[in-house]
């Protein structure tokens, strides 16, 4: 049984490491190596509540092409125009082989983009989409979390542990595939990496759609947060299910999926149905791209690409949403500010609206 903490409901002063001077810098290769580096990982990933017993959970990205899709290839010009698409590698060779040798540009400087087409779309039949329907059908989904390490402060000990979560579809008020979140830890401890002992937490992040929180007690398991995975939201007669969005406490979130006014959207988490313990998920370490070893993992190869996991476009997203980008999968963690940062999303301006002090949730029976 986890108990909801006495908490302040808005952070109101940001705490002592995130005011602190930072000196931001990626370990060492051999701190990357070090099987300390996996167990400091291990000591404190998430346990994470979902808003359907169902799912989904956060899963390897090799999910996307398990079914048989094959990473595809579209050349960009610079006025955003797709000026050519092809197969870039078939997908029984995803796994077997290494594909981070694919080219950026080509010879005329256009960007070159790499994507997945995961199984199923958002076409709704019998009140599910073929997204549910491939993922109910699907047994390779073993829970799985993606965790990054780098130096916030060498000299002061202070290092933080991302874990990014990859949910294979999105279908809240924009839907779409392949949707990457994540949240930070930071830890208290020697200047070189460690035993895992050796480190506390000190601090933590969480981020959903395009805000950031730095509460100073999310509810806690043993070393592990709590993340509160973003459950039901509507604006006017849209609405969703999971946002994908990582919360501290059960609570409402007013305003947090954006928007002004009457077209305001709020996130609320405070009915999980299930929880996964942090020990349930399988953490799989990302290195600097160019440290990655594709040939001992090459499923990891996207890492060093500009790679979508998911379909370039959906179907049944509100008006105005595809046209600002809310129906196109983003890019995988390496490409995006938030890799080796703090404070990469401005602090939610909103108050979270709690039930009290209280149990929270159970965990659920298998």
């Amino acid at each position: 049984m986890f108990v909801l903490p006495g908490v302040a409901r808005r952070v109101a002063e940001p705490p002592a490491w995130a005011a602190a001077p930072r000196a931001v810098e990626s370990l060492t290769a051999a701190e990357e190596r070090d099987p300390a580096t996996a167990e400091i990982a291990r000591r404190f990933n998430p346990a994470m509540a979902l808003p359907e017993t169902d799912g989904p959970w956060p899963v390897s990205v090799q999910y996307m092409w398990g079914g048989g899709a094959d990473l595809q290839a579209r050349t960009v010009a610079s006025d955003g125009a797709v000026v050519r698409s092809e197969r870039a590698v078939a997908s029984a060779d995803l796994d077997r082989k290494p594909w981070d040798g694919l080219p950026d540009h080509d010879a005329r400087g256009n960007r070159i983009e790499y994507w997945v087409d995961g199984p199923g779309d958002d076409h709704t039949r019998d009140g599910q989409s073929d997204w549910r329907r491939r993922w109910n059908e699907t047994a390779a989904k073993a829970p799985t979390q993606y965790a990054h390490v780098f130096w916030l402060n060498r000299a002061r000990g202070e290092l933080v542990v991302q874990y990014w979560f990859f949910y294979p579809f999105n279908e809240w008020i924009n839907h779409h595939e392949g949707d990457w979140e994540h949240i930070n830890v930071v830890l208290q401890g020697p200047p070189r990496v460690g035993p895992a002992s050796a480190y506390r937490a000190v601090g933590y992040e969480y981020y959903f759609h395009g805000f950031s929180m730095q509460p100073d007690r999310p509810v806690t398991h043993d070393d592990h947060p709590v993340v509160f995975v973003g459950g039901h939201g509507s604006t006017l007669w849209w609405s969703g299910t999971q946002s994908g969005g990582s919360y501290p406490w059960p609570a409402a979130y007013p305003g947090a999926g954006g928007g002004l006014g009457p077209f305001g959207v709020a996130d609320d988490t405070r009915a999980p149905a299930r929880v996964l313990e942090a020990d349930r998920f399988d953490v799989v370490m990302l290195p600097e791209p160019g440290r990655l070893d594709t040939r001992a993992h090459p499923e990891l190869s996207w890492l060093r690409l500009p790679f979508f996991a998911g379909q370039p476009r959906v179907f049944a997203n509100p008006p105005l949403v595809d046209r600002f980008g809310g129906g196109k999968p983003p890019r995988q963690p390496a490409r995006r500010r938030e890799w080796n940062a703090i404070e990469s999303r401005p602090s939610w301006p909103g108050t979270a609206v709690l039930d009290g002090e209280q149990p929270v949730f159970a965990r659920a029976a298998d």
